[in-house]
């Protein structure tokens, strides 16, 4: 069956390119995903947590984990060479099963796993160490919801990729790409700032402190991941 190439709009796309068309900017995607995060915590009525907001980020950044040279990929041991292979086996392309709802679906069961190891982790460290009350106030600051944020992120990365070109393939494995009436947005340059920038700016006229909190998250996972 031939790639389908849904769209509103006259773009064309060769679909045989998993490196056609151009991505946002792990920043970009990182405001985008924290600030979803945020959205849907407002509009659910949960608690905006640290755990929210910052899974919130990695979330938004995750997708990008089937490209060899995204921000998070070059942070993670060995996932580099991994993400080579998937592309040279063609295991996986580039905003193909990793852009998808099935692969969302597939994080939002794994990532509790990943949380529950990660607690059980500080609290025997904490443990170890004879100071368990410091683990307890460290999770409670934290907070929950850490998966909420994380699915928000996840889809607001696969929503913005919608702008580029080669557009994404939201229901992989069927062969269905889909793609905005927006046209493509290029990398590292002033459309690119300005959605990040509208982004914060909606974010801090529709609700201020949130919008604050949006910002300054967005800065710190970033130069975080960076400091890796």
């Amino acid at each position: 069956m031939d790639d389908v190439d849904y769209r509103i709009g006259a773009v064309e796309c060769p679909m045989d390119s998993p490196s056609r068309g151009i991505r946002m900017t792990g920043h970009t995607h990182i405001v985008a995903g924290v600030a979803a995060a945020a959205s849907v915590a407002a509009i659910t009525h949960h608690p905006i947590t640290p755990a929210l907001l910052v899974w919130g980020g990695l979330g938004g950044l995750a997708p990008d984990l089937d490209h060899p040279e995204a921000l998070l990929t070059r942070r993670i041991p060995g996932w580099r060479t991994l993400a080579r292979w998937g592309q040279g086996t063609g295991w996986w392309r580039h905003r193909g099963l990793w852009h998808s709802v099935l692969l969302w679906a597939v994080t939002l069961l794994l990532i509790p796993m990943a949380g529950d190891l990660g607690a059980h982790g500080v609290w025997a460290l904490a443990v170890g160490v004879g100071h368990p009350a410091w683990a307890l106030a460290l999770w409670r600051w934290w907070g929950s919801d850490g998966l909420w944020g994380w699915g928000a992120g996840y889809l607001s990365h696969m929503l913005v990729d919608t702008w580029n070109t080669s557009g994404v393939q939201w229901f992989w494995p069927i062969r269905i790409w889909v793609h905005s009436p927006i046209p493509n947005i290029t990398v590292g340059t002033w459309p690119e700032d300005v959605v990040r920038w509208a982004i914060l700016g909606m974010m801090v006229w529709w609700m201020p402190q949130v919008g604050l909190l949006v910002a300054v998250t967005s800065w710190v996972v970033y130069r975080g991941i960076h400091w890796l």
